[in-house]
């Protein structure tokens, strides 16, 4: 006997797991927040990848129509959405520059990075321009890149 699930393709399958993957790095980037902490990109990459990877053999693991993998099967549905929910609160949620966490935020400020959170954070203000030159560990070429940001906005040069 086949579950309803049957009619779904494989690339749901394979988004769905890996929602639930990443949803265990969407919950705690949300609390990490708070202690000034970020999951970098690359392991939202890899923990998705992992998801996607597995998710049609755990399909079919519990795709029965017993009571536990109907259970699995809503628990997933459950984490993904979550993981949805919780990406767009993290890529909506505005970055305070003026909070003691603000020099985290200067690799993302300076571009995209495997190593840097994923989500936005906005134009740094002045304070925040300084920060980053002050307190960040940068190299030569960030250093160069963080003053023309600096010099673009008007800001004076630290």
């Amino acid at each position: 006997m086949m579950s309803e699930d049957s009619h779904t393709s494989p690339a749901q399958i394979r988004l769905l797991w890996a929602g639930v993957f990443v949803s265990g790095l969407v919950v705690t980037d949300l609390l990490l927040k708070l202690f000034c902490g970020a999951w970098p990109m690359v392991m939202y990459l890899v923990l998705g990848g992992v998801g996607a990877g597995v998710g049609p053999r755990l399909h079919r693991r519990f795709s029965g129509v017993t009571r536990g993998s109907t259970i699995v099967r809503g628990g997933a549905r459950g984490l993904s959405l979550m993981s949805a929910v919780g990406l767009m609160v993290l890529f909506i949620m505005p970055v305070s520059w003026e909070s003691k966490c603000s020099w985290r935020y200067c690799d993302r400020a300076l571009g995209l990075g495997l190593l840097s959170t994923p989500f936005p954070v906005g134009t740094p203000t002045c304070k925040g321009w300084s920060t980053c030159v002050n307190e960040y560990p940068l190299s030569d070429a960030e250093y160069r890149r963080a003053l023309r940001h600096i010099r673009r906005q008007g800001c004076p040069e630290p």
